[in-house]
Formats: C-alpha cells, sequence, structure tokens
C-alpha cells in the first residue's frame, strides 16, 4: 500500500474502535512509526524487565531489540519487535506496518545476518535468516495467531513480509 493509500484502509472486524483509532495513529506515517520505535528502545533499555514475556511492552506482545549493522552506514543500529518464541529461536515479522518498502531492519540482516538480540537483561549474539518456504507455512498461522494485524498488514500490500529467523550462537 503507498503511503498516500493509508485513509482507504478499512478497519478489521477483530479490531476494536479505539484499538483501529489507535492503529490508524501508530502507522500514519514512517516518520511516526520510526519515533515510536526510537522511544520504545530507550523505555525497553531503561526498564527491559517483562518485554520478553508482553509485560512491559506497551503491546502487551513479546517483545525483543534486535541490534544489526547498517549495510549503508556500517553503525549499529537497534530496533524492538514483536516476536515469537520457536524453541532456542525467536521468530520476527518484517511488516513495516504493510507499508510496501521494506523495513530498514530487515534489509540491514540480509545483508549482514550476524546481529544481537536482546531479552529483557540478556543479550546475545545472534545469526538471522529468512524463514523457508515450509518454515513460512508452519510459522505465519502462528504468528497471525499471536498478532493478528499482521495478517491485516500483509492484505495491504502485494510485498510478502519477510518472515525472520533468529538463531542465538552463544550466551552473553
Amino acid at each position: 500500500m503507498a503511503t498516500n493509500d493509508r485513509e482507504q484502509m478499512v478497519k478489521p472486524d477483530f479490531m476494536s474502535e479505539e484499538d483501529w483509532e489507535g492503529l490508524k495513529g501508530a502507522t500514519a506515517s514512517l516518520e511516526r512509526i520510526r519515533g515510536d520505535a526510537k522511544a520504545d528502545v530507550a523505555r525497553y533499555l531503561a526498564n527491559p524487565e517483562g518485554w520478553s514475556t508482553g509485560k512491559g511492552s506497551p503491546s502487551g506482545l513479546p517483545t525483543l531489540l534486535l541490534t544489526m549493522v547498517g549495510r549503508k552506514s556500517g553503525k549499529e543500529h537497534t530496533t524492538p519487535l514483536v516476536f515469537l518464541q520457536d524453541g532456542d529461536n525467536m521468530v520476527v515479522v518484517a511488516s513495516l506496518a504493510g507499508y510496501d518498502a521494506a523495513p530498514a531492519w530487515y534489509l540491514n540482516v540480509m545483508a549482514t545476518p550476524e546481529c544481537w538480540v536482546q531479552c529483557d537483561h540478556k543479550r546475545m549474539p545472534a545469526i538471522a535468516r529468512d524463514a523457508s518456504p515450509e518454515e513460512r507455512a508452519t510459522l505465519w498461522p502462528r504468528l497471525v495467531a499471536m498478532f493478528p494485524t499482521w495478517g491485516y498488514f500483509q492484505s495491504q500490500t502485494d510485498r510478502p513480509f519477510g518472515i525472520v529467523i533468529l538463531t542465538p550462537t552463544a550466551s552473553a
């Protein structure tokens, strides 16, 4: 969905009017999304307890911090992401609220898969990779069951969302 088509979005049946208005505000622009992400990183680092279970995060969903090296800048960047725990792995979705462009974090970890994941106080090195078609088929229903808004966002764009599997490589 192009940025100027955001006004054409229709409220999904599973969402209350209040939640819908909040979602529209939070995803109204890429600048708003990026600003909120920076604020969430600061909140997470100031009080990391409970984010991995959703109890500390504003969304109420399990959230981690992903730190990766920028493919253009070579500098570290950190972003908060809702995740699904899958055994030792953590699974994240490159949705960017259904915008047509892939999120920068996704492009960065595809260029340099070595990254760091922080769950609450624990920070660990990890390797990022795209889910295989078979893994996507298994993971996508679980991801949408956990956060139905991903399914809604996917319906708003022709861009298939990246499903990224983060595999810890050692304890930090």
